[in-house]
């Protein structure tokens, strides 16, 4: 079954639909969230919006604070984004941390927390790993020479997997049954796929969003920057869907890296808000015919996704009110922009 970019446009019309091809063995989901345009000139945390207490409420959500963001506030956040994403890549390829001169700057230095060094049985994908890696290594030294004397410090992460780690917290959707396993993405390199597309997912939609607001004598380097960070988000997705295809078509739907894949991008569309702003990588028929849902991109014009950071904060944080710290920020970012919206609804 061959599905082409007009049916996938209509599929898109379905908010949060999963839709699911069955094989011979076992099933697998595929499923194609609305991806909403860019809204421009979103702000800081106007964008978040405040929903209307229920009758049964018995506190009205506190709202994230507004904030008048400088250039180099936007530049900060993305910096501390990308020393999360740097030092997952870095633990997993060789158990360290990002390289002392890369972190240091105002506000409070923290450790890293959680992680280890990753099995990788298949040499290709541990090179697309290095590559990545090698990017994030390489925007960040970048960000930081832009900032100069205004760069922040490498706040505490955690990167832990497991029970009780934000890994696991941002990979399920709320369940009645409790859950008998926990997602450990140090225990192979495919979990570990697929924990670095969760991460690369919301550093790429939100550094892109934040290159829109920056001055206009801004905008060319951030342009070229944020093109940096959509072809390595496509290089890591590309990597996961290679696995994907390899794997056995017989396994049950809860193995499979497909609906894994989706099923974990709808838990981070839950923690960021009510716009759908993640998609699997793509899918199998159950025959021989592939799809693909690779570029992180909106429906009709093929141009990256934007998250504001109080929507990726939901989901780093992984609370869905507006909190200033947790999940893989225990002690919240160094810098203005460190406040999550109020994002369940």
């Amino acid at each position: 079954m061959t599905i082409s970019d007009k049916e996938l446009g209509a599929f898109d019309t379905t908010r949060r639909q999963m839709i699911r091809w069955f094989g011979t063995a076992s099933a697998m989901a595929g499923g194609l969230a609305l991806l909403e345009g860019c809204n421009d000139d979103v702000v800081g945390s106007e964008n978040v919006k405040t929903p209307t207490p229920t009758a049964s409420a018995t506190a009205t959500p506190t709202a994230p604070p507004s904030y008048t963001a400088t250039d180099n506030d936007r530049l900060n956040f993305m910096l501390q984004l990308h020393y999360l994403y740097g030092a997952y890549l870095v633990r997993g390829l060789n158990g360290t941390t990002l390289p002392a001169a890369l972190i240091t700057g105002s506000g409070t230095t923290g450790s890293v927390s959680g992680g280890q060094m990753v099995t990788f049985t298949d040499s290709g994908t541990r090179a697309m790993v290095n590559e990545v890696t090698n990017a994030v290594l390489g925007r960040i030294g970048f960000l930081r020479r832009t900032l100069g004397s205004a760069v922040t410090a490498q706040p505490a992460l955690n990167i832990a997997g497991g029970q009780n780690g934000p890994f696991d917290a941002i990979a399920r959707v709320p369940s009645t049954t409790a859950p008998t396993s926990f997602f450990n993405p140090y225990s192979s390199q495919d979990e570990f796929l697929l924990g670095a597309v969760a991460l690369s997912a919301v550093t790429m939609t939100a550094s892109t969003d934040q290159c829109y607001q920056v001055s206009a004598s801004m905008a060319a380097a951030m342009g070229a920057f944020a093109a940096g960070i959509g072809a390595s988000d496509g290089v890591i997705r590309n990597a996961l869907y290679q696995r994907s295809m390899l794997q056995s078509r017989s396994l049950p739907a809860t193995e499979i890296l497909f609906e894994r894949s989706w099923r974990m991008a709808e838990a981070r569309n839950r923690l960021d808000g009510p716009r759908d702003l993640d998609h699997g990588i793509g899918w199998f028929d159950g025959d021989a015919d592939f799809g693909s849902r690779i570029p992180l991109r909106d429906g009709a014009n093929w141009i990256a996704l934007r998250r504001t950071p109080e929507e990726a904060l939901g989901i780093l944080y992984a609370s869905g009110t507006s909190v200033s710290s947790g999940g893989f920020f225990p002690s919240g970012l160094n810098g203005l922009i460190k406040t999550s919206g109020i994002n369940i609804v």
